[in-house]
């Protein structure tokens, strides 16, 4: 398979995140949290958008000690085709829920409805925990399907291993089977998004899986249950 994993680099910004937006432009998530930014806004990394957006994750690391960005690069082409963001906490989290204050009114309202239970979740069962959290993984579409999401999330896995420490994601409903593949367990609870917050007009509620791993000796927090 011609393709490798690497840490992402400050000049791979633009890429990794046509990565992302190429996979989830469509979805009501990255809709609710960018409504005014268009298909061609998110696809092209030269609109004012993408600009502002690659000065914004530059920024971002330039003050984040925890979250690390991998790239999965075609090494016949050089092209990076894949990318995905892990939160490694060797010492306890500290993570506390943001605000979504680049939204306003209405907008912000739908985002904070898909949003905050994912990040309530995170809070009740990581709190002040050592772990690993895998905020994100996606492949360019032209990519799919050819085992770069599970070399993606086996990075991760690898430092889990290392360290001895759980591996905590929301899942997709697509992504469920990839995940259960690599040995991660579906929680006993949940989150469910609304119809009215997805977008109605036909939309069902939709359940967003929070799923673990746990390394040969690892623990879960004791408040934790799982699915038999």
């Amino acid at each position: 398979m011609p393709y490798t994993i690497l840490p992402a680099l400050i000049p791979d910004i633009p890429a990794v995140y046509t990565c992302y937006f190429s996979a989830f432009a469509s979805t009501p998530l990255v809709s609710a949290l960018f409504p005014s930014a268009t298909t061609s806004d998110l696809l092209d990394a030269t609109s004012s958008f993408r600009q502002a957006h690659t000065a914004s994750v530059i920024s971002y690391w330039n003050t984040s000690s925890t979250q690390y960005t991998l790239k999965c690069i075609d090494t016949t082409t050089g092209d990076i085709i894949g990318m995905a963001l892990w939160d490694v906490y060797v010492t306890p989290s500290d993570w506390k829920r943001g605000e979504l204050n680049w939204l306003t009114g209405k907008e912000r309202e739908r985002a904070e409805a898909l949003v905050m239970p994912l990040w309530e979740k995170r809070e009740k069962f990581w709190d002040g925990r050592r772990y690993l959290y895998c905020h994100v993984t996606a492949v360019h579409p032209v990519h799919q399907k050819r085992g770069v999401g599970a070399l993606l999330t086996e990075a991760g896995l690898r430092v889990s291993r290392e360290t001895g420490l759980p591996v905590y994601l929301e899942s997709s409903r697509e992504g469920v089977g990839l995940y259960e593949k690599l040995g991660f367990r579906t929680m006993r609870e949940s989150v469910v998004h609304r119809s009215e917050d997805l977008g109605g007009d036909g939309e069902e509620d939709v359940e967003v899986p929070l799923m673990v791993w746990v390394p040969d000796g690892g623990k879960l927090p004791e408040n934790m249950r799982l699915k038999a």
